[in-house]
């Protein structure tokens, strides 16, 4: 078998039954997120600022939830792969409480203290006072998230991607649809500005849970597990199980930490910087989707090829991906810079906060290709091969060892324009490039967690599964 062999139907056929409907689900919740954007951008600049900033706790949060359910996915594909059904709803049921338990100090500072949190990002009073507004709000949806993700990211590993695709296209809908209603005080409601922006989110995010789960459970599918199934862990697979999980909880821990210290420093630049990176962010969250679809499925791909003992085919398939990844960062790139002025359009900003922009885009755009091959070593391949420790290093220490500093040095010493910091910031995307490509030539990512390993419970019969 060949790397550059792309003519094999397989390796397409998994990438696209795997990753289209991952990407077309992140496109859809970035879609969202732009919704919000857009018609919250009617408010102006200091609204835009002020829900980015806000929206800094919730990708804090939903980088503690990614961390939790992208390690126990390793499990889950790898069980599935061996096809131990069993073993999959157990560490769906560590997940849950790992994810639920996560998500109360979130709820509890962000529902109770939010200024708090917004002081540290700006000084400008306005964007403190609205921004607390909107998280006081958002922040008591976490719990229902915190389930939303679990069953959604370990719908993964057993191949039903198209499930939570489903419920995400209930929950743009309806969010799109609540947005507008509630922020201009349409169809008979109140005019809620920014508050409603906030009490639409909460809407969405509660459908999008009850319809995920409602396929689930209505289809009996795999993950619709009782809560006997929640029980009998054994010292063994709580052993294997905190080993690896833990670096990737810790990985996304301290690399959500530092790349929102990122803000810190937009934030030391203005308002107008803050907006344009809000804005451009969301933007970006749109083509970026293509690669994530690519970087979870081959999470997924990587872990059910290794737990059927297929490791040869996994290197193969790894080594392919990432030239794939390099492609979608070309074109992705390339989409970007031909679509933000289109984009642009949407948001009431200032001239000055749009000129920014404009020139800030070609940053994203360049930084597309390594962005791409990250995510897929990174996510993908490292954590699908239970490679998580060297995953954990390089992620982490991208931005804490280049670009903090990076930000520092342009910020503080140089004070140059946001898109010079930004092009400085985003060196550690060829840090981590350099170090990951070394990784996977050298093969070493690849392990089985799950072989030889059985649980203490009745095989349950997989035959009736579809």
């Amino acid at each position: 078998m060949k790397v550059l062999d792309f003519k094999d139907k397989r390796f397409w056929s998994l990438i696209l039954h795997c990753g289209l409907p991952i990407a077309l689900q992140n496109l859809i919740l970035n879609s969202v997120t732009l919704v919000d954007n857009v018609l919250i951008g009617g408010l102006g600049d200091v609204n835009i600022a002020a829900v980015g900033i806000a929206n800094k706790m919730t990708f804090i949060f939903s980088v503690f939830l990614f961390g939790v359910n992208s390690g126990v996915n390793i499990f889950s594909a790898q069980f599935w792969g061996k096809k131990d059904l069993q073993g999959v709803r157990k560490v769906l049921g560590l997940s849950l409480l790992l994810s639920l338990a996560i998500s109360l100090p979130f709820t509890i500072f962000g529902g109770f203290f939010p200024q708090f949190f917004i002081d540290i990002f700006s000084d400008d009073p306005e964007v403190i006072h609205q921004g607390a507004v909107y998280l006081r709000i958002l922040a008591f949806s976490y719990p229902i998230l915190a389930v939303t993700m679990a069953y959604s990211i370990q719908s993964r590993g057993v191949g039903r991607t198209r499930v939570p695709l489903l419920s995400s296209i209930a929950a743009l809908a309806s969010n799109a649809l609540l947005d507008y209603a509630l922020i201009y005080g349409r169809f008979g409601l109140p005019r809620l500005e920014i508050a409603g922006a906030a009490i639409a989110t909460v809407i969405a995010i509660i459908l999008e849970c009850l319809v995920l789960l409602g396929i689930i459970y209505l289809n009996k599918f795999e993950l619709a597990a009782k809560p006997s199934d929640f029980r009998g862990y054994t010292k063994d697979f709580m052993m294997r199980f905190i080993g690896p999980v833990t670096p990737v909880i810790f990985n996304e821990v301290l690399w959500s930490i530092g790349v929102t210290g990122y803000t810190y420093f937009y934030g030391a630049m203005g308002t107008e910087a803050v907006a344009t990176v809000q804005i451009l962010d969301v933007i970006n969250s749109i083509f970026i989707s293509l690669f994530q679809g690519l970087g979870n499925a081959t999470g997924s791909i990587t872990g059910n090829l290794i737990g059927s003992g297929e490791d040869e085919t996994a290197r193969v398939y790894a080594n392919r991906t990432v030239i794939t990844a390099g492609a979608l960062g070309i074109l992705t790139g390339g989409l970007l810079l031909l679509t933000t002025p289109f984009f642009l359009g949407f948001f009431d900003i200032s001239d000055a906060t749009a000129a920014i922009c404009r020139k800030t885009m070609f940053v994203y755009a360049a930084y597309m290709i390594p962005k791409a091959i990250n995510n897929t070593i990174i996510v993908g391949i490292c954590r699908g091969g239970g490679d998580t420790v060297f995953a954990a290093i390089i992620d982490v220490c991208a931005p804490w060892l280049v670009g903090l500093p990076m930000a520092y040095l342009g910020v503080k010493v140089f004070a140059l324009p946001v898109y010079f910091v930004m092009a400085m910031i985003n060196l550690e995307e060829l840090f981590k490039v350099i170090l990951g490509l070394i990784r996977i030539k050298s093969g070493k990512w690849l392990n089985n967690l799950v072989r030889d390993f059985r649980m203490d419970h009745e095989g349950d019969s997989l035959t009736n599964m579809s």
